[in-house]
């Protein structure tokens, strides 16, 4: 479908429905008009639902082409490299504290090593 015919639709459904909320309104069925005509126009405006869906779906499935083929992020995948980083975040944390940990028991470990150094020299 081009962009003129879904224009036109457009305006086809728009006059549809207007002409409908005016009879509505009015609440007459218009000189020459006979309740199928009205019938008819319902119809149309029901098919018309139908197109705009179609074209809806045709333009989704072309946007989720576009965003494969040029690479580009979703929302889903800054999602999922969010919670990635948060777990290396959370790793590295760990890793620090142990780091911290192993530190503070090696100095702990080389200061008794240099207390018994200074007593083995001075015996």
């Amino acid at each position: 479908m081009t962009i003129a015919e879904f224009v036109a639709v457009g305006v086809l459904t728009l006059a549809i429905i207007v002409a409908i909320a005016l009879i509505v309104r009015s609440r007459e069925v218009p000189e020459g008009e006979s309740l199928s005509m009205l019938r008819d126009k319902i119809s149309l405006t029901t098919r018309s639902d139908v197109i705009t869906k179609k074209v809806d779906e045709l333009i989704e499935r072309r946007v989720e082409e576009l965003i494969d083929s040029w690479g580009l992020a979703t929302t889903e995948d800054v999602e999922k490299v969010e919670k990635r980083v948060d777990a290396l975040d959370r790793k590295l944390n760990e890793l620090e504290q142990r780091f911290n940990e192993f530190r503070n028991d090696i100095r702990r470990k080389i200061e008794r090593l240099e207390s018994r150094l200074r007593e083995l020299s001075s015996e």
